[in-house]
């Protein structure tokens, strides 16, 4: 590894990686390395060929001289703990090497530094844009790399790059936290151990906010009077903001829509600690989560229906799916279902003797019959070939197509939960076809909910699908069916048409 302290000696540098045809990554730092840094180091290992490390602790960063005084600085340790990690050179410039006599001119960070941060700690972002135009300038790296844990920062350098046409490429890496879930941070130093239990309370309120939103809550006032809440029950911990803004512009929005970004400020003893939590499906992995965030465009259209964790669901009166274990529906909203095309297709609800029940709307709208009724697919060329239908016309006639799943599953295998909540509506929707005598179950997930939550069955009294396909490719059982009353109805049991390599022959003869 080459130490490198001089703006001319790392040009040099610069020069001779790209004369032989490598690539170069940037890991700037302020130095006070921790496991947060390690971790972006170690992307750019995997990404680039010529690794640089910058430490430099930028004064015009700072707000208050004393801040700047208390920031820890040992570049002796750093370099020692860069050692193993096998870069190619860390720049380590002196404030003067950067900030020669007479410098005068800064890079403005524009609006989107103005908020938050911005507001908390006036000239931060000045200073920040303007020694990454430097470094950027200096090292000339295809791509930098850059925390999740510095939103606000990150948002900055993106604007910067774009805005005056940098070639650099920026790879924004998830925030890397202690066991007990705080954010490694470099200030983390300056806390007591009294002060370093309290400092799990900024982000104990981040993932209370999360759980509002998984439950279905879209409201942010709500949530963020339930994060006041909590943060104020921690003497030791002084808020200076908290902030749920869409990701783009940092500006405040009054509903959680997937990519929203929550920010907390706050200090604790001597420390200015911050963090954030981007909002996202139950599940998705923190490299989702910053896609999604990175992504979002924000809704310019005021009057338009904003997108909400809970508009779906109290649209179609879904709200229990929040607890189903199963793709949240913010990346996955509710889909059309046969309530949708109801009036359109059925006049005459009493006219349809038969229901099928399948799984592949959720997973491929395209495929749902209703709404690309004269566009054959392989789904309906499947099912068509099954129950001996000649056409949609036809099979409108004598059947309707509803779901197991609703609005999320698209694994091969169903959670549980997921098939108990979805057949409430279920049954809600085959409760308006007053006359269905016939039910073709599709699927060993379908078999399983229909068994369960039709039939009202217990698990112990559930054959295996396998076990019952056994030797026809399909099975029939006449049965009560508890929501249409004591009549009792014929139920076939096939394979569904576009999963797995099963087949079922066709059921025309035995379905009248």
């Amino acid at each position: 590894m080459r130490l490198i302290t001089s703006t001319v000696e790392m040009r040099e540098f610069r020069r001779e990686a790209r004369a032989r045809g490598k690539s170069i990554g940037l890991v700037p730092t302020m130095g006070a390395l921790h496991a947060g840094h390690i971790s972006l180091i170690h992307q750019a290992k995997r990404q680039c060929d010529v690794i640089v490390v910058s430490v430099f602790v930028n004064p015009t960063q700072f707000d208050s001289p004393e801040d700047l005084a208390r920031y820890p600085r040992n570049l002796d340790k750093d370099l020692e703990m860069l050692g193993p990690l096998k870069i190619d050179a860390t720049l380590a410039p002196e404030a003067s090497e950067l900030y020669p006599e007479g410098f005068s001119v800064s890079v403005d960070a524009g609006k989107v530094a103005a908020p938050l941060e911005g507001a908390s700690r006036p000239g931060h972002f000045r200073g920040v844009a303007t020694v990454v135009t430097k470094l950027f300038n200096i090292v000339k790296p295809n791509v930098a790399y850059f925390g999740q844990k510095d939103f606000q920062q990150v948002q900055v350098i993106r604007r910067l790059v774009e805005d005056l046409n940098m070639d650099v490429r920026l790879s924004v890496c998830p925030t890397v936290r202690e066991s007990d879930g705080v954010a490694v941070s470099s200030r983390n130093a300056h806390l007591n151990e009294e002060e370093r239990q309290a400092a799990r309370v900024i982000n104990h309120g981040l993932r209370l906010a999360e759980s509002f939103a998984h439950a279905g809550e879209s409201s942010v006032e709500k949530v963020l009077d339930e994060m006041h809440k909590l943060y104020a029950s921690e003497p030791r911990v002084h808020l200076e903001y908290a902030a749920i803004v869409e990701p783009a512009q940092l500006t405040p929005v009054k509903r959680l829509s997937p990519g929203c970004v929550a920010l907390v400020a706050a200090r604790v003893g001597p420390a200015r600690l911050i963090d954030n939590l981007i909002f996202g499906p139950p599940g998705a992995s923190p490299e989702m989560l910053l896609q999604l965030a990175l992504t979002t465009q924000p809704i310019v259209d005021h009057r338009s229906l904003i997108p909400g964790f809970e508009t779906e669901a109290v649209k179609l009166r879904i709200a229990s799916c929040r607890n189903c274990a199963a793709l949240s529906t913010i990346r996955l909203p509710p889909r059309e279902f046969l309530t949708s095309y109801v009036l359109a297709h059925y006049p005459d609800r009493a006219l349809p003797r038969g229901a099928v029940i399948g799984r592949d709307s959720p997973l491929n709208p395209d495929m749902y019959l209703y709404r690309k009724p004269k566009s054959p697919n392989r789904f309906s060329v499947g099912l068509y070939e099954l129950l001996g239908i000649k056409s949609f016309e036809e099979f409108k006639s004598r059947f309707v197509l509803t779901d197991a799943v609703r609005c999320h599953a698209t694994g091969s295998h169903i959670s549980p939960n997921a098939l108990a909540y979805c057949a409430n509506h279920l049954r809600e929707e085959l409760k308006l076809f007053p006359n269905i005598e016939t039910m073709v179950v599709l699927g060993e997930d379908t078999y399983s909910q229909f068994q369960q939550f039709l039939l009202e069955r217990s698990a112990a009294e559930v054959k295996p699908f396998e076990d019952i396909m056994r030797p026809d490719g399909w099975a029939r059982e006449e049965a009560r069916v508890p929501l249409f009353g004591e009549r009792s109805m014929r139920i076939f049991y096939c394979y569904h048409p576009t999963r797995g390599y099963n087949r079922s022959p066709s059921i025309a003869k035995w379905l009248g």
